[in-house]
């Protein structure tokens, strides 16, 4: 039985805040106050068939496009999960596209890929679908990897699986219907689990383990790059996982999105970098110890070494788009089911929407 969430569109029930740093871990969440201000259920949304358009528009030469030699605008991460684009600008493989880019840090990077001041990012699936079909003009291109968050207890917790949160807790650290939030749901939704019987509480990144240590919260949906410090301890361990589990482990985790208008009316500009991306995520699934050392040499990435590439090697960078494809139906399916899609659409015509496959690396070989 699949269970509707009456939690959904609700900011907060029972929240706790704890004060401390933001996590850097991820890409485009903020607030939900804020990230969330810029759509509503009652903006116009896309009807049209992303792929056509495109398609006309590469007809023509690529150098009619407009933004032919400007430079491309992508959103920085340090992530090591989202390391393409850094491997692609430190390989070469950019420029030897004839593609010159720029990475930009940015408050809340998916609001500034739908309003254009982005180009393109990596980021997670989970955190953008909802905003796009809300009316931020974002389409997704081409697969990155799979993984990447899982639910934790605490090691010596009694829970070992999702239905028995029922009547407990569940910490969100990214905000209320932002990427864990919407995981959780997800976990919940192919459990059988009634959402509405889990109490949600917003929690810091940083305060989120002594919280679970204090009682105070019960389970926590995390990034894994940030969990694996407290895994390698034996303080807490996954109960569901977007990384390891059969029905979500081949699903792909982060995807190249890019801003529609960039990528329809430059669609053959948008291959090039989706190709040089391709090329990045090949790099570090065969040569997984060198795109580590060349991303900590570059200060693209923190922490313990080891751990980091271990974080690296858990995760398929070989991943194709017709993966990448099928996780798109079955995120547009699930959150339907779930109301964090309430328009009328089908699933086929919100992929004709925002679908827009781009890439020939694996062509090319």
């Amino acid at each position: 039985m699949k269970v509707k969430s009456k939690i959904v569109g609700v900011l907060l029930i029972g929240s706790l805040v704890f004060t401390g740093c933001k996590s850097q871990l991820n890409n485009g969440e903020n607030n939900p106050s804020e990230s969330m201000s810029n759509v509503s259920e009652s903006q116009n949304v896309k009807t049209e068939d992303v792929q056509k358009i495109a398609k006309e528009n590469a007809k023509k030469d690529i150098k009619e496009e407009p933004r032919y030699k400007d430079k491309i605008k992508l959103g920085y991460s340090g992530d090591l999960c989202l390391g393409g684009p850094n491997i692609a600008n430190l390989n070469g493989y950019f420029k030897d596209r004839d593609v010159e880019v720029e990475f930009v840090n940015t408050k809340n990077p998916k609001d500034a890929l739908g309003s254009g001041k982005l180009d393109g990012l990596v980021g997670e699936f989970a955190g953008m679908v909802v905003p796009a079909t809300k009316g931020l003009d974002i389409v997704f291109s081409s697969a990155s990897h799979t993984g990447c968050k899982s639910l934790y207890v605490l090691n010596d917790s009694e829970i070992t699986k999702t239905k028995e949160l029922e009547g407990k807790n569940l910490a969100i650290t990214n905000g209320i219907g932002n990427s864990n939030h919407n995981t959780a749901l997800r976990f919940f939704n192919h459990d059988d689990v009634n959402p509405d019987k889990v109490t949600y509480k917003q929690v810091d990144n940083a305060a989120v383990i002594q919280a679970m240590k204090d009682g105070e919260i019960d389970s926590a949906v995390l990034d894994d790059q940030f969990a694996k410090q407290f895994v390698d301890k034996g303080e807490i361990r996954s109960i569901r996982s977007m990384t390891h589990d059969e029905d979500f482990g081949k699903e792909v985790c982060c995807v190249l999105a890019f801003n529609g208008k960039f990528a329809k009316e430059n669609p053959q500009i948008a291959d090039k970098v989706a190709t040089a991306i391709q090329e990045a995520n090949n790099y570090m699934q065969n040569y997984p110890k060198e795109a580590t050392q060349k991303l900590y040499d570059n200060n693209l990435a923190s922490g313990d070494f080891d751990a980091g590439l271990d974080l690296i090697k858990s995760y398929d960078y070989s991943v194709k788009n017709d993966l990448a494809e099928d996780t798109l139906k079955s995120i547009f399916t699930d959150y339907k089911e779930i109301g964090l899609i309430k328009d009328q659409r089908s699933v086929d015509q919100l992929m004709k929407s925002y679908w827009l496959p781009m890439g020939s690396f694996y062509d090319e070989k």
